[in-house]
């Protein structure tokens, strides 16, 4: 679980607008191998299955490392590379997966393969240009050599951000339970910080660290300041990062009060992992400079 040490108050605000966006589908098969789980396979068949459907409609640049396999002719492939399509996925409308199971002649006489399709359909839109290069950087201590993607039960958790353009930012983890907690904006920053807090370029901004000197939003106490701490009761768990940005003014999504009774400790504002998704993929087709990158954080006992 993630906590915080600090209160929590929060609003709603302003949407943005976007371009024209176009529904495809798309279907491919990935072998699951030796080294692959099924779960592992199932991504690849969905990544694979969204750049074919991509490539219907607005084409593709190929940078292609070594083999492409073709079997009898049934349009069975792997492709082992980077596919650079030139449409953005906002949307999943529906994905089907089915598992196949082949009887081959193998080395050591008849073998049975594993193969994963899924057939997939959403909503994609034209690149025109490429999404803001954002930097930034998970810490266990305020500081650029504390940077890590490990934290032990107990340490706490700041983020290095900067940006080379103007914008708004805000920071969700998604805990191992699929709830997706709202860490930034602070929890008890004034309304007009309620959806996502403003970066200026070129500024190296942390976050989480509860010191005046990392307090860069007027109006705001830094004693106030959130400090995010990382917390496990098993030997290890895995938490995802959201680092949300736009250039333009986005609403933030319905969220939620969730108190722990037995050390009144506050849970940031949360909303499920659904919704979250929902909320992500809703405002990249309604604003073009939405965008979002997500890491891993390992928790460890």
């Amino acid at each position: 679980m993630v906590r915080l040490l600090t209160i929590v108050i929060l609003f709603i605000a302003c949407l943005a607008y976007g371009q024209e966006v176009v529904e495809t589908s798309g279907e491919a098969q990935v072998k699951v191998e030796r080294n692959m789980s099924k779960e592992d396979a199932m991504e690849e068949a969905r990544q694979q299955a969204m750049i074919i459907a991509i490539e219907k409609v607005f084409g593709s640049y190929v940078e292609q490392d070594s083999d492409i396999s073709i079997e009898d002719g049934q349009a069975n492939f792997k492709i082992i590379g980077h596919s650079l399509v030139k449409g953005d996925w906002l949307k999943t409308i529906n994905e089907k997966f089915k598992e196949d199971s082949r009887i081959i002649k193998g080395d050591l006489g008849k073998e049975t393969e594993t193969w994963i399709n899924c057939k997939i359909k959403g909503v994609v839109r034209e690149i025109t240009k490429p999404d803001t290069r954002l930097n930034f950087k998970p810490l266990s201590c305020p500081e650029m050599n504390c940077h890590t993607y490990s934290f032990y039960d107990g340490t706490p958790l700041y983020l290095s951000f900067s940006s080379p353009v103007d914008g708004f930012l805000s920071v969700y983890i998604v805990e191992p339970s699929n709830i997706a907690l709202r860490i930034l904006p602070y929890q008890s920053m004034p309304k007009k910080y309620l959806n996502a807090v403003p970066v200026e370029a070129d500024i190296n901004y942390t976050f989480f660290a509860n010191s005046e000197e990392y307090n860069y939003f007027e109006g705001f106490p830094y004693l106030l300041i959130d400090e995010i701490i990382m917390e496990t009761e098993l030997k290890k768990e895995h938490y995802d990062l959201y680092v949300i940005f736009s250039s333009n003014p986005f609403e933030k999504p319905l969220l939620l009060d969730q108190i722990v009774e037995e050390d009144k400790d506050l849970i940031p504002k949360n909303l499920g992992l659904i919704e979250f998704e929902e909320w992500l993929q809703e405002t990249r087709i309604y604003d073009s400079e939405f965008q979002y990158q997500r890491i891993t954080l390992t928790v460890l006992k």
